[in-house]
């Protein structure tokens, strides 16, 4: 029974222990919430529904609203196949750029770009090997193809200036002046084949079940290059046979990116089973 309490703690511990240290590492840090609601058609035939809001910019503003629908399919105990639909906007925040400076170093002109959400759709098809080991040891092994489709969007940027001027008595500065910049962002597709391995501590009659995984996304359109790490460690808690809690924490490497980009994330999650 001590063992087993070392390892609930530790599922507890360790989400709280990697975001104190984020704080000193200057990456950036967020919410991830996540409902979910699934319904048993039949024995061997699940349609579940999910929500989900993610924070970001150490958790000041929504980075991403999302929803979506899932149907799997397991035929036995050991393979599972689903497919599923998300609708999400990501939010860009707002930003300054190409900012110009006189010779003194006082600020000529800048670019403002407002906050925008950007629509995406996506497509999973994945399926999942599981095994159990020692009677207390669940591994299991999930590929997942993803289709993403970000839809076109339309910005109106404003440009800021001023002008200098030279005059006898010296030079002078004028007001500041706008105008509009518009900006679209065309339509973009990108498929990703994930794979992901998750050890998970399920043992009957216990409750709780700490779970660590790794997950690994390779760019189709970029040659199966691998863009990007995601690892997690975590539990779950059975309420009852409907209604379970989650906690975890996930970080992700973003390799396509550079410098890379390193996201932590503190993942709650709920779940209606019925």
């Amino acid at each position: 029974m001590k063992f087993k309490r070392l390892i609930i703690l530790a599922s507890l511990c360790l989400p709280m222990g990697a975001v104190q240290a984020q704080a000193d590492d200057n990456d950036d840090f967020g919410v991830w919430t996540e409902i979910s609601v699934k319904k048993e058609l039949t024995q061997t035939l699940d349609l579940g529904f999910e929500g989900e809001i993610r924070t970001g910019n150490n958790s000041s503003t929504i980075d991403r609203l999302s929803g979506g629908i899932a149907l799997s399919y397991k035929p036995s105990k050991y393979f599972k196949f689903g497919a599923s639909y998300i609708f999400y906007g990501d939010y860009s925040a707002e930003k300054e750029s190409k900012h110009a400076y006189f010779e003194d170093g006082e600020l000529a002109s800048y670019r403002l770009t407002p906050g925008y959400w950007k629509p995406n759709h996506r497509f999973y098809v994945e399926g999942t090997a599981t095994k159990k080991f020692w009677k207390w040891l669940r591994i299991s092994v999930r590929e997942r193809y993803q289709f993403n489709h970000e839809a076109e969007t339309s910005i109106d940027r404003t440009e800021f200036e001023r002008e200098e001027y030279f005059t006898p008595n010296g030079v002078e500065r004028g007001d500041w002046e706008s105008y509009n910049v518009p900006k679209i962002n065309e339509c973009q597709s990108q498929q990703r084949l994930r794979t992901r391995v998750k050890f998970e501590y399920d043992k009957k009659g216990v409750d709780w079940g700490p779970f660590v995984s790794v997950e690994l996304y390779n760019g189709i359109n970029d040659k199966m290059h691998l863009q990007k790490i995601r690892t997690g460690v975590g539990t779950e808690y059975k309420i009852n046979k409907q209604h379970k809690v989650g906690m975890a924490y996930l970080y992700s490497c973003h390799l396509n990116e550079a410098p890379n980009e390193h996201k932590h994330a503190l993942n709650i999650s709920y779940g209606f089973d019925f």
